[in-house]
């Protein structure tokens, strides 16, 4: 574990996966959910290079078929420290036997974790150091602590976006593929989710594709207090343990998605897939602060 701690704000980041497994902002409030193994031990891995399960657990790659575990590999594979400084982290992961038996590229993933102002930010830069070109896909899977105050509930919170949206999300099957949508009511502004643990029991995960917003609030519906995750990407997806009522909420940015029950099950016919040519890099991440 490597600890950093900067104008009264402190991060701890674990070398495996380079996940942050704390964060306490300078209010002294713990921002990242606790970890509990009882109900989801990870707190913010990093999803790379698929996101969640794959159809009929592979995925095809120039032809041949790769079985790549859950949400990737990098949450499960242990991170260099690679360079540091007062205010930040970053961690490297490259290409070695392990990976290329279920990914077969040349590559480096570096996580850098950095205090901001009223919060923090996370930046994956991927590099393709292969001699061709190299699909993936990639996203933040942090969970934030919701409640955030003692006698505060997880239902007094909602999740508000940054711009209208129409309030269509996509829909899992029991086997984790994409196979429909439905719309939720965003309220009269369009904007707000409210938060029931009832409906994560039945849904799962909201998992918004398209949208208008590049950031959302998770804020007291009453005084307003909380966080805005901002982010770059096409995807977002919002979850909570099902059936755990647990405290916490995960604020999903994706560059990717699940697979479709209907794909073909070639990486390069995912929505939202990156490829990189030989020797490109992609930058991409997620930034929470404090409202």
């Amino acid at each position: 574990m490597v600890v950093l701690e900067y104008k009264g704000a402190r991060m701890e980041v674990a070398e495996l996966g380079a996940e942050m497994r704390r964060f306490v902002s300078t209010d002294g409030v713990e921002r990242i959910w606790s970890g509990d193994p009882a109900v989801w031990k990870s707190t913010a891995p990093v999803l790379f290079p698929t996101i969640n399960l794959l159809k009929n657990g592979v995925v095809t790659i120039e032809g041949r078929e790769w079985a790549v575990p859950k949400h990737g590999f990098a949450k499960y594979r242990q991170f260099e420290l690679t360079a540091q400084g007062e205010d930040y982290l970053t961690f490297t992961l490259t290409a070695d036997e392990e990976t290329r038996a279920v990914y077969p590229f040349e590559f480096a993933l570096h996580v850098t974790h950095r205090f901001t102002e009223g919060g923090f930010e996370t930046t994956y830069v991927v590099e393709n150091r292969s001699g061709r070109q190299m699909p993936f896909v990639i996203g933040g899977h942090p969970g934030f602590t919701c409640p955030m105050a003692e006698g505060e509930k997880f239902t007094d919170y909602v999740l508000r976006f940054e711009k209208p949206e129409d309030g269509r999300h996509l829909l899992c099957d029991a086997d984790h593929l994409i196979c429909g949508e439905e719309t939720s009511d965003l309220g009269e502004d369009h904007r707000t989710l409210t938060l029931r643990y009832e409906e994560f029991d039945r849904l799962d995960t909201y998992i918004f594709a398209g949208l208008n917003s590049r950031s959302v609030e998770l804020i007291h519906k009453e005084h307003g207090h909380g966080i805005r995750v901002s982010f770059p990407m096409e995807v977002l997806a919002v979850w909570t343990m099902p059936g755990k009522c647990a405290p916490y909420l995960c604020i999903e940015p994706w560059q990717g998605l699940p697979p479709l029950a209907d794909e073909s099950g070639l990486f390069e016919d995912k929505p939202y897939h990156i490829t990189l040519a030989a020797g490109e890099s992609y930058t991409c991440g997620y930034r929470m602060e404090v409202i």
